[in-house]
């Protein structure tokens, strides 16, 4: 792990508003938003149903040079009614833990371990396996994620099956993962994901091919990314400053990005086609300014670029431009999201991008199964461990 000085984690104070990046170690008052803080009761319903993620960026939400950011945003989401999604492959810490604890919405928080058995920043199978166990304690919503799965160097059926026993003895769940291709899609070789299957059924294990069908599936709720129907909340794309149309049961758009096919996906429920792809990076072509605004294909991002992470050699992180060596924030609370749209247009120049990796112009029409790699949910073939478990409403 690469040494640094901690972040200052303040999340609330004087009125900045304009997102800006600025460099590590500046005293700038970027580090005072109130965009970072719950809206309260002007908050409108629909922020607090959409599924969201915490410090997915560069560094690790359950390192201790970010866990206070961490804890502040868990804490601030305390109201929130759909899946936080954390992304983790930390090592064993007691104070990281201990901060970690006394939660009362622990059911919410869905921790996704990336147990790999590459050692990344130094750490053990052992250890991670012990940090495994005991995050579990705190958040029952614990899983196995095995991402990434590199060719020929933990893709051998002996990694495999250590991983799948971890999840058989700790979580009971896993989620597969890979590297990205060429055009930014993650994907698992398909003999490498039949084998993990195949240890997991024998072992016990639920598998699912995606983070949101594990969270749906947790919560009771309907995939918000494989159970889509007609489009709903229209007006509050209208709202966000979206130009659109409806035609054949799906959201039209001009043009827009990867991730506002999977934003607006997340927010409709229903399919996106896109006239012009102008960028396979997941940030949104909202009218939010300097805010940088990004949607996954199943969580909204909520994130602080911080300079430590594990370091891991495989990382995509360092390959996105918007992410450089910057202290960069990816998102807002969920419910200033109404508040950063009002008319400023965003400042964001898509075309820079030059790693940017699009399909074939020739494509015409773009959906989410053209720039992402799709796999069928798994969260039916299981009864829901929700009681009376009834769809999502966002």
């Amino acid at each position: 792990m690469k040494p640094s000085s901690p972040v200052d984690v303040e999340i609330v104070g004087s009125a900045v508003l304009s997102g800006e990046d600025v460099p590590f170690g500046s005293v700038d008052a970027f580090q005072f938003d109130p965009m970072q803080s719950d809206a309260g009761d002007a908050a409108q319903n629909w922020t607090r149903e959409v599924p969201v993620s915490v410090n997915d960026t560069y560094g690790d939400p359950f390192i201790p040079e970010q866990i206070d950011n961490t804890v502040a945003k868990l804490e601030s989401l305390a109201e929130h009614r759909a899946p936080i999604a954390i992304f983790t492959k930390a090592g064993y810490d007691d104070a990281v833990l201990e901060k970690l604890r006394g939660f009362a919405h622990v059911d919410k928080v869905v921790v996704f371990y990336s147990l790999t058995g590459l050692d990344e920043g130094g750490i053990s199978f052992d250890n991670r396996v012990r940090f495994i166990a005991a995050i579990k304690q705190i958040f029952p919503n614990t899983l196995v994620f095995t991402r990434p799965i590199i060719r020929n160097r933990n893709d051998d059926p002996a990694t495999l099956r250590r991983l799948s026993e971890v999840a058989a003895e700790h979580t009971g769940l896993l989620v597969l993962g890979g590297l990205h291709d060429a055009k930014k899609r993650k994907k698992i070789e398909l003999p490498i994901e039949n084998q993990l299957i195949e240890f997991c059924d024998e072992l016990g294990v639920k598998t699912f091919h995606k983070t949101s069908c594990a969270g749906a599936w947790l919560h009771g709720l309907d995939c918000w990314v494989h159970d889509l129907g007609a489009p709903r909340n229209l007006d509050v794309l209208v709202a966000l400053g979206y130009q659109f149309g409806v035609a054949n049961g799906s959201v039209v758009l001009e043009r827009g990005t990867t991730g506002d096919i999977n934003f607006i996906r997340m927010l409709t429920r229903g399919n996106v086609y896109l006239h012009e792809l102008v960028s396979n990076y997941n940030l949104l072509t909202l009218p939010s300014g300097s805010r940088k605004l990004e949607a996954t294909s199943s969580w909204f991002a909520w994130s602080e670029n911080i300079p430590t992470c594990l370091d891991c050699n495989y990382c995509i992180i360092k390959q996105i431009e918007y992410l450089k060596k910057m202290q960069v924030r990816i998102g807002v609370h969920p419910t200033r999201l109404p508040e950063i749209v009002v008319g400023t247009d965003s400042t964001i120049e898509f075309e820079k991008f030059r790693l940017t990796k699009l399909p074939d112009a020739g494509q015409g029409r773009h959906t989410y199964a053209d720039v992402r790699i799709t796999k069928p949910c798994r969260a039916p073939l299981y009864p829901s461990p929700v009681q009376d478990a009834l769809p999502a409403e966002v």
